[in-house]
Order: structure tokens, then sequence, then C-alpha cells
């Protein structure tokens, strides 16, 4: 009876041994895998005929990134994408974005690509370039008024200008002299009283008296007035942005016949106009320079010298007198004739001749 009894017990405690090993196996392995780092769980297999999709890493915006904005840190990360929806510019290294900015605004999750990304300054597009509290302007250039076409991006220019300056009639605000009319009166030849005026035609200009001997005469102008000019420096350290048109014109189409290198090699075209960055009062002036019609070029500044400060004065006819000690020439009774007015002569004297010539015939 105790023999039975305690085969029983030993059973018990075999089975309990058992089942506590089994469950011990399996714990251990899974708290084995956890702690080395392997998975939990073995992995599903996916349903037969599905294959997995592969996966490229990429980096993409943690948050939106307007646009002009640097890229700082833990803006963007890395995130798995399909890798066969994986532009081919895609960003491969945080580095690319040091020194850049959004191009254009990014949302958040959004790729990064390096078509959205610009540097602070120097590249990209025309509005990156522009120095912060400047604007960029147009400003027309040729030959002469871009320093035979030494200015180049990244260059500093100031803006010289020629003005000319006419005397005007102030309230009409146009330039003398007038036209003139005058009134006479007219008088009643019975009883001497005034009864009308008369106006003198033609209209003649306006003119200056002057006694001259025994005779009083009214002095006109022989030719139009002479502007009286003035050369000064305006804008100062303006920064060349580009040099030409930012869209490339299309190509002309290519003559018929000819020879075929002349047709693949076109001679380029000289730029006409240049971007310029200046703060926004010198932006309206170079406006109104423009549509002045004031003459203006550029004078180039030496390198590392755009914050020089250059005073000038305005040069007139009275300033090249007195600097360079010009003196003014006598009047005199001859002048030494040039060729051409030898010609103009000599046609005078012939058509005097003939005007002789002419009333003598009529006379007989």
């Amino acid at each position: 009876m105790q023999r039975g009894r305690l085969l029983i017990i030993l059973g018990v405690i075999l089975g309990l041994l058992t089942l506590g090993a089994v469950v011990f196996l399996v714990v251990g392995s899974d708290l084995a895998s956890s702690l080395l780092g392997g998975p939990a769980e073995t992995p599903t297999p996916p349903p037969s005929g599905e294959q997995e999709i592969p996966t490229q890493d990429v980096f993409v915006a943690l948050q939106p990134i307007p646009r002009g904005a640097q890229f700082v840190e833990g803006s963007i990360g890395r995130r798995p994408w399909p890798a066969q929806s994986v532009p081919p510019d895609v960003i491969q290294d945080p580095i690319e974005t040091i020194g850049m900015v959004a191009k254009t605004e990014i949302v958040q999750g959004q790729i990064i690509l390096r078509s959205m990304l610009a540097p602070v300054a120097g590249a990209g597009e025309a509005s990156f370039k522009i120095p912060p509290g400047k604007v960029a302007v147009a400003f027309p250039i040729d030959r002469q008024t871009s320093v035979a076409y030494a200015i180049q991006p990244d260059d500093f220019v100031d803006i010289l200008v020629t003005a000319h300056f006419l005397d005007v009639d102030e309230e009409f605000q146009t330039v003398l002299p007038n036209k003139m009319q005058f009134f006479f009166p007219i008088y009643d030849p019975e009883t001497g009283i005034p009864i009308g005026f008369e106006v003198s035609e033609p209209a003649t200009d306006e003119g200056r008296f002057e006694v001259a001997g025994d005779f009083s005469a009214i002095v006109y102008a022989r030719h139009n007035q002479i502007p009286r000019r003035a050369a000064q420096l305006t804008v100062e350290a303006a920064k060349v942005i580009k040099v030409g048109l930012w869209l490339e014109e299309p190509a002309p189409p290519a003559p018929e016949g000819g020879d075929e290198e002349e047709q693949a090699t076109p001679t380029p075209r000289l730029p006409d106009i240049v971007t310029l960055a200046v703060t926004p009062q010198d932006a309206l002036v170079l406006l109104w320079l423009r549509q002045s019609g004031i003459y203006a070029e550029m004078a180039l500044r030496s390198a590392n010298e755009e914050n020089a400060d250059h005073l000038t004065e305005a040069v007139t006819l009275q300033y090249m007198l007195t600097r360079f000690n010009i003196a003014v020439p006598p009047k005199i009774e001859f002048i030494m004739a040039s060729i051409e007015d030898l010609k103009e002569l000599e046609i005078i004297v012939e058509q005097q001749q003939q005007q002789q010539t002419g009333e003598q015939g009529a006379a007989q």
C-alpha cells in the first residue's frame, strides 16, 4: 500500500520536472534571443506567390521646411522607401545640405532631392543670389557702358551719369525761348480813342532788346539753347549678379545650305544687359535715370573694395577749367580754317558769284 503511494508520488514529481524543463527551454530561448538582439518571434513567411518589396533608406523632411530656410539639425532623417520609387537625384548624406537652403517649400515626409537645394549665396535661382536688404534690377549695357564687357558676376560697380541742364519756362515747363506775339492798339481815327487790338503775325521767338548805335533792335538766338553738362557718380558698390539673360534665347534657325561647320557653331551674341543688386532706394535712382533718358555707364571696382566710400565732385565745364587750369582763349580777328571750312567757303563764294551773274543778266 505504501509502496503504491510512493510510485504515484515519484510519477507526479517526474511529470512536474519534465514540464518545468520544457517551460524553461521555451522561456530561456526567448529571453536569450531578446538579450542578444535577435527576433523575439519567428517571422511569418509571406504567403505563397507573394515577394517582399525591396526598400532603400532615404532622407526625408521630419518637419515642414519653408522656401529659403536653411537645413538644421533634426530637420531631416533617414527612412526606408520602396526602392523602385526612389528618385535618381536623392541626397545620399546629410552633409549635402550644409550651407544650403530650400529652393522650394518642402512638406513633412517629403524625400529630399538635390534639385530642392540651393546655396545660401552664390548659386541657384536669382532670388538666392541677392544679398539681404538688397533688390535686383536690370541695367542695359554695351561695350562702352560695361567697361568693354569686363563686368563679371560677383564684381562691384559704380554708376556714373552725365546730365544735361536746360533753362525752361517755370510755368509752362518748356525749353526757352518762348514764342511771342505782340498786341498793338487800334485807335479810332476821329476820336483817337483805342477801340481794339491787333495781333502781330507770325509768332516770333522771344528775343532781347538791345541798342546798337543809333538803332534799337530785338536780338534772337541763332541756334537752340546749348545744354549745360555735368557728370557725377551716383549709385555705389552695386553687386553684379549675372551678365546676360537668365533664360536662354532660342537659337535662330540655321540658314538653308552653306557650310555645315558654320551652322553647327553660331557666333555667340554679346550680352546687352546685366542684373545688379542694389538697395531699394538705389533701385529707384536707376529707374529714374533710365526713364529720364540720362546717359549712364558702369565703373568697375577693384577686388575687395566693395565697401570703399568714394567721395566725388560733380564735373562741369567750370570744374574742368578750374582744376586743369584751362585758360579761355581770347577772341581774335582770325581763325585757323579747316579743310571743311574752306570747302564750305568755296560753296558760299560760288553761290554769291552765281547770284551776281544772274542779277547782271536781268539788268541788261
